[in-house]
């Protein structure tokens, strides 16, 4: 049996498309037999579903399974597109062949280890080790609990041992990553900080970038993060999402966090690490956000000055608090959206200059129009133009910046 996986959304979910892809032999989308959809219906289920509907219109004979992030709500909706298609969700990829030949649908929750299964690599650079499932938080805008369920924290044995398989398969990046990496082991006694501390240890040339986290539970250990964050083999690169920069709205959102405190803790991890990169999401025209409420999350962005800022406007997802608040009428959505983004673009240019004339060490990890493309230490993305094999340890010198890259020299 040949498939082909198309695969959607974050890294946790192309890791398990990896995964998928490790079980079955792999065709192009015409001389595969079934067409596996590995979706993430978490950011929105709209273009899922019109992906969906468009490949089943053009190839009507074609069988399909889905799997992945399948939200309740959409079920219904994809048997309407395709009565035959199997429904496997996130919790079953590790028997997802069998299902397939069984013919078989698999939507109830379970507990599984995604780790230490065969995988087909995208990239073959970057190793890709999930290290939880589920979140503790009910965010009001977020459908992950409803899909992912309650946080589950892999055993760290496990993570250790997918990650030496990583640097034994020769990749020079682990990333780290879950629906929230910053609750990882409170489950089981043990936190983030203690996890990175032993996957350091493991022996190799790699670097460790650390996954998207909720900054409320980093307080709980602040300095232990900030001491792992120090190493040398982990990228000084923090994703912490500050959703709002007014304390209302985040009530609103149920996040558990102040904008006091999310300052707090930048001010403490930049004093012990002055150039690592941030990166933080803002949400636009979240319900109840007023215009000046939206106003403060402007002066918030501009006081805390990320290097990224992924915005998202504000759309409601069935089965959230959110989506039964009265809505932000969706012009004053698009417009806040796009002053967040004159505004992100403005930072990140200015924060990209102080990086001309840079020396030092990059990874070559990707393949780009204009060449190839690197990462130093803080994970800044530096393009060389020049072919350059891929997992190549080269020096570089910053030579021109832009909002979103560097371009260097070697």
């Amino acid at each position: 049996m040949k498939v082909h996986v198309k695969s959607y959304g974050c890294s946790a979910n192309i890791a398990e498309g990896e995964m998928i892809e490790g079980q079955f032999e792999t065709a192009d989308e015409t001389n595969a037999d079934w067409t596996i959809f590995n979706i993430c219906t978490v950011k929105g289920d709209a273009k899922i579903l019109r992906e969906i509907r468009k490949f089943k219109k053009q190839n009507p004979d074609k069988k399909i399974a889905i799997t992945g992030c399948i939200a309740p709500s959409i079920i219904e909706q994809l048997k309407k597109i395709d009565k035959d298609a199997l429904l496997i969700n996130t919790h079953h990829i590790d028997k997802i062949k069998q299902l397939i030949q069984e013919k078989q649908n698999a939507l109830e929750y379970a507990k599984t280890v995604k780790l230490l299964l065969p995988r087909k690599r995208h990239n073959p650079v970057v190793g890709i080790v999930p290290i939880s499932s589920g979140c503790l938080d009910a965010c009001a805008y977020c459908s992950t609990r409803l899909v992912k369920g309650p946080l589950f924290s892999y055993p760290p044995e496990k993570i250790l041992e997918e990650a030496r398989k990583c640097v034994q398969d020769g990749c020079k990046e682990i990333w780290i990553t879950a629906q929230d990496t910053c609750c990882y082991g409170f489950d089981i006694n043990t936190n983030l900080a203690e996890l990175l501390q032993k996957i350091v240890a493991i022996q190799g040339e790699f670097l460790v970038r650390v996954g998207m986290g909720n900054p409320r539970h980093i307080p709980k250990y602040l300095q232990e993060l900030s001491t792992a964050m120090k190493h040398p083999k982990i990228f000084k690169f923090l994703h912490i999402p500050l959703q709002a920069g007014n304390n209302e709205v985040l009530k609103a959102m149920k996040r558990g966090h102040t904008v006091e405190t999310f300052i707090e803790i930048l001010k403490a991890i930049r004093k012990e690490i002055p150039d690592i990169t941030i990166s933080t999401d803002i949400i636009a025209g979240h319900p109840t956000e007023t215009e000046q409420q939206f106003e403060d999350t402007l002066k918030v962005i501009e006081e805390i000055k990320p290097d990224i800022i992924n915005i998202s406007r504000f759309s409601p997802r069935p089965g959230t608090l959110a989506a039964e608040m009265p809505q932000v009428h969706g012009n004053i959505r698009k417009a806040r959206s796009r002053k967040l983004t004159a505004l992100q673009k403005k930072i990140s240019a200015e924060k990209n200059k102080q990086w001309l004339n840079w020396e030092g060490e990059i990874i070559i990890d990707e393949k780009v129009k204009d060449g190839m493309s690197g990462r130093n230490y803080a994970y800044k993305p530096i393009v060389i133009r020049k072919e350059i094999p891929l997992g190549t340890q080269i020096k570089a010198k910053i030579t021109e910046t832009h909002s979103t890259y560097l371009v260097g020299k070697c």
